[in-house]
């Protein structure tokens, strides 16, 4: 099995428990180091905004060259040759794993892609740190319950998605870049929120989308993008601020199962109960 600095060998390229594996080994890497945190404290909150907006930037970019990959595979190869090195963090030997995996000469699309997502889940990591950091800078009341144990919790198993807590008993985030399936019944109305804006995806033909003022959205067969940009596929109030402007991708195969990526920084959460039915049913 590979390691992410070396990428895939050429037998392994369509190996599906060495992609999971190599996956696994990338999910481990989606934190800022832990003994970076001082460095980033003893910034000026002057300091720590630019690098967020810098991050912020760098984001958007990795967001769209993931909703590229997922309509055409091929984009992910031409996006990584493209990509400037020097905008990748050396963290975790982020930047080797990017030279090696573009320097790769046979077909390891879902490789690259894999590599993507893993490094989108890191810059978000690292944006809400450096956002987080700031609030305790300030001594912001936000802060109240979003203690560095909720970025660093306890180590699990790699090999399980890792997902943030929004509220214990209620909501859990689902990890960006990555599909998410949902089943649903005729009439079921499953709540979820983008960042902190209740919605409740609707059961139906065609399925919908009800925001909290009530306004329906509806869902076409196939690929659905979610978000403030007045071109999306489904363009969401401009009132709702914390909203991306690509926020979501919501595919509907035409009959009751729904898949969901979200790409956002803020998060796209759903009920706890609805994510332990969804896992029971795949196991």
């Amino acid at each position: 099995m590979p390691t992410p600095e070396e990428g895939p060998a050429h037998s392994e390229v369509h190996d599906h428990g060495a992609l999971e594996q190599f996956e696994a080994k990338l999910a481990a890497r989606t934190k800022v180091p832990s003994e970076r945190l001082p460095e980033f404290f003893a910034w000026e909150p002057d300091k720590i905004r630019r690098e967020a907006d810098v991050v912020s930037r760098i984001l958007k970019r990795f967001a769209e060259a993931v909703v590229d990959a997922i309509e055409e595979p091929a984009k992910a190869d031409d996006f990584l040759r493209s990509l400037d090195l020097k905008a990748i963090s050396r963290d975790h030997d982020w930047r080797t794993i990017f030279s090696t995996i573009r320097s790769q000469e046979t077909d390891c699309g879902e490789y690259q892609r894999a590599v993507l997502i893993k490094y989108l889940q890191y810059l978000s990591f690292r944006k809400r740190l450096l956002d987080f950091i700031v609030m305790r800078k300030q001594g912001l009341e936000e802060t109240d319950g979003y203690e560095t144990q909720t970025l660093y919790p306890a180590p699990a198993d790699a090999t399980q998605p890792e997902m943030e807590v929004l509220n214990p008993e209620e909501f859990l985030r689902l990890n960006m870049g990555e599909n998410m399936e949902l089943e649903y019944e005729e009439g079921e109305k499953i709540e979820l929120k983008l960042a902190n804006h209740l919605f409740r995806l609707v059961g139906a033909r065609p399925p919908c989308l009800v925001d909290q003022n009530g306004v329906m959205y509806f869902l076409r067969p196939g690929r659905n993008m979610i978000g403030r940009h007045p071109e999306s596929d489904v363009p969401i109030d401009p009132d709702f601020g914390h909203v991306s402007r690509a926020h979501l991708i919501i595919e509907w195969d035409g009959n009751s199962k729904l898949s969901l990526i979200d790409l956002s920084s803020r998060g796209t959460f759903l009920r706890r109960k609805v994510l332990q039915r969804e896992n029971s049913l795949s196991s």
